[in-house]
């Protein structure tokens, strides 16, 4: 597997708000990204942070769960009201699962738990600036998860060992069988589970995923649709091609035209 590519882009069309009571951990990131060309500023708590996205207009939102007064869940449901296509990069130091499952379904775009290499969070920053049709437009990227609260996650942690195998394996061929064995749950409550919690189907969800990893790598023009397909976990190029266009509007080798026309192929 090769490195990762981070993305070029208008950086100076971006503003960058992250949100956590640990200032010199804003100061690191202030830095970071700062030399990306970003525009960076930093809240140590929900009310500064409330406050400064009500007057300035912000790309994305790094946030820490662990805040004074409001902790982050609540913030980023706060941000979910008022800003509801605000790309929201979520952090925590505890790797709690049903934390992670109800960040997920608020809509985050990406999640860290600390500590991180601070590169993997700037590659993920860029990424998703430079994600979407509106990128250049300045307006906020597309979530990679929208779904709605349906059910009390406390009590469907598995959903989150699940989440987290999708998403480190769905390059491979994965199966109801192992992912429900994940989860720890048979495969009927498993698909109930999913649907309720998550608001999606399983085999949409993985689908979703793939789609929006292949939407990355034909940037790539060495190679072909056929390279994308099976490298993000499709089992053929027809099913590759038919969950794309359903997903993204469009034919992948039509996508790959349009959104890397500079590029030529």
């Amino acid at each position: 597997m090769g490195k990762t590519v981070i993305p070029k882009i208008n950086a100076d069309n971006y503003s960058v708000l992250i949100v956590d009571d640990e200032k010199w951990i804003c100061e690191s990131l202030l830095l970071l990204l700062s030399r990306s060309g970003l525009k960076v500023n930093a809240s140590l708590n929900a009310k500064e942070a409330l406050e400064f996205l009500e007057r300035n207009n912000v790309s994305l939102v790094i946030l820490d769960y662990n805040l004074p007064e409001m902790d982050g869940l609540e913030l980023l449901t706060r941000i979910r009201l008022k800003y509801s296509g605000m790309p929201v990069i979520f952090m925590t130091g505890y790797g709690s699962e049903t934390t992670s499952i109800k960040a997920f379904k608020l809509g985050i775009s990406d999640y860290f738990i600390k500590p991180f290499h601070p590169k993997d969070l700037e590659s993920s920053v860029l990424k998703i600036l430079d994600t979407g049709s509106a990128a250049e437009a300045g307006v906020p990227a597309p979530q990679f998860f929208e779904y709605p609260i349906t059910e009390e996650v406390g009590q469907t942690t598995g959903i989150g060992r699940a989440l987290k195998y999708i998403k480190e394996t769905y390059t491979s061929r994965i199966t109801l069988e192992e992912v429900s064995e994940i989860s720890g749950v048979s495969k009927y409550h498993f698909t109930r589970a999913f649907k309720r919690v998550m608001g999606i189907s399983f085999s949409d969800y993985l689908n979703h995923i793939r789609v929006k990893k292949a939407e990355e790598i034909l940037a790539n023009p060495d190679l072909s649709i056929s390279e994308v397909a099976f490298s993000t976990g499709f089992n053929s190029l027809r099913q590759f091609e038919r969950v794309f266009k359903s997903t993204s509007g469009k034919p992948p080798v039509k996508y790959r035209k349009e959104k890397y026309a500079h590029d030529k192929f």
